[in-house]
């Protein structure tokens, strides 16, 4: 019963088979009666023309917009390949300008080279030049020193600070102005003479001026006289042997104003320029105490008109605030000479100021003198010199000098040491 049913299905499938294939066949048959049916049609061949026709002009119109756009192209390639030839030289030119520039900018740097080249060199030249030139001024100065040459004339030349001005009264007995260089007077300072001046080179808790602002009026009190010689004593003999070993010394003065600009300055008298020019050059530059000491050349024209008369009567009206030199007393008298009345000693210093005008007009003449007095000393023979000075003080002869290793003057020191 079952293969029956089985059968029939295929049966079925297969007759629905034929039946399609037969109805397809005949579906065929029609569409190409009917197609015939319309290529015999002349609507349709007019149609089919017609298509044809337009076909062509779509064709052709295709072509016409083809040539068209490939001829707009070209001109756009050629327009392109103008703008890109003009870019191309824009670029050659503005490659040439920037080459030009680098060419003038490397000439350039190439001629400041060669010029700066050419500085240094000059700058070199003028360098040996100044060396060499130096270098034959030390020289020239070393034959002097020596007795071996004259002295350079380039080195005898006075300064002035005010050339207009007339001369500073305290500057021209002193040596040294409480307004220094800005004073509205004129100061004139030797290119070399034979007294030469270390300010500031004795130092002394008396001296001081700090602790009496820092602790009280009466700190002074706690060094006394006594006190304060003794230590000028030990710095008297300390740098006298150092002072001695450059020559013939006439005086030694060490100043104990308070004011600062004459405060611890030492004034060195030598018999001779040349004496004074070898201190000069083995001094500078040198440490004492730590200290590095600067030395100048003066001219005092008169001992008597710089040091202050009534500070070794105790009779200065002016104290510390002195502006004549109150000096440290040397042991036994030793290079310094004797303080002399004067006749205004009597006046106030009120008044000696009052008249500097005619003391300016007195300067000349004293200082005449002073070189004639001067002139004398030199004249003296070195033999009687040396042999007071060993009937005085017998124990500053013995006292070693600078080129003894074994000298007891620990504070000196230089940039060679």
């Amino acid at each position: 019963m079952k293969k029956h049913k089985i059968l029939r299905n295929k049966w079925k499938k297969i007759r629905r088979k034929l039946r399609r294939q037969i109805k397809a066949v005949k579906r065929e048959e029609f569409l190409q009666k009917q197609e015939q049916d319309r290529l015999n049609s002349p609507s349709y061949q007019k149609w089919l023309k017609s298509q044809e026709e337009s076909e062509e002009f779509e064709r052709s119109e295709n072509e016409r917009i083809v040539t068209m756009q490939y001829t707009k192209w070209v001109e756009r390639e050629y327009a392109a390949m103008e703008e890109w030839k003009s870019i191309q030289k824009k670029l050659d030119k503005i490659k040439q300008e920037k080459a030009q520039k680098e060419l003038l900018i490397k000439l350039e740097w190439e001629r400041e080279q060669k010029k700066i080249k050419e500085t240094e060199e000059n700058k070199k030249k003028e360098q040996q030049q100044r060396e060499e030139i130096n270098a034959k001024f030390i020289e020239e100065i070393e034959m002097y020193i020596n007795n071996l040459g004259p002295l350079p004339e380039s080195i005898n030349v006075s300064t002035n600070t005010r050339p207009d001005q007339p001369l500073c009264p305290f500057f021209s007995k002193v040596a040294a102005c409480r307004f220094r260089d800005n004073c509205s007077r004129n100061h004139v300072r030797p290119g070399i003479s034979n007294t030469l001046l270390i300010p500031g080179f004795y130092k002394n808790f008396e001296l001081n001026m700090r602790y009496e602002r820092e602790f009280d009026i009466d700190i002074s009190l706690e060094c006394d006289e006594k006190e304060a010689y003794e230590k000028f004593n030990e710095f008297f003999e300390d740098i006298l042997v150092e002072l001695r070993s450059y020559g013939q010394i006439i005086e030694l003065n060490v100043c104990r104003n308070q004011e600062i600009h004459l405060m611890g300055n030492v004034y060195v008298q030598y018999r001779s320029r040349r004496h004074s020019l070898k201190a000069y050059r083995n001094l500078c530059g040198r440490f004492y105490g730590g200290r590095k000491i600067t030395a100048e050349f003066c001219n005092i024209p008169s001992w008597s008109e710089a040091v202050c008369g009534l500070f070794f009567r105790k009779m200065c009206p002016k104290g510390k605030n002195c502006n004549y030199l109150h000096l440290y007393k040397n042991p036994g008298g030793k290079y310094q000479s004797k303080p002399q009345r004067n006749r205004n000693e009597n006046s106030s210093h009120s008044h000696r100021e009052n008249n500097s005008g005619n003391r300016e007009r007195e300067l000349q003449s004293r200082t005449n003198k002073e070189k004639r007095n001067n002139s004398q000393r030199e004249k003296r023979p070195m033999d009687s010199l040396s042999q007071r000075e060993a009937s005085n003080t017998p124990q500053w002869d013995n006292t070693p000098d600078r080129q003894n290793k074994s000298s007891g003057s620990l504070n000196w020191d230089s940039d060679e040491d």
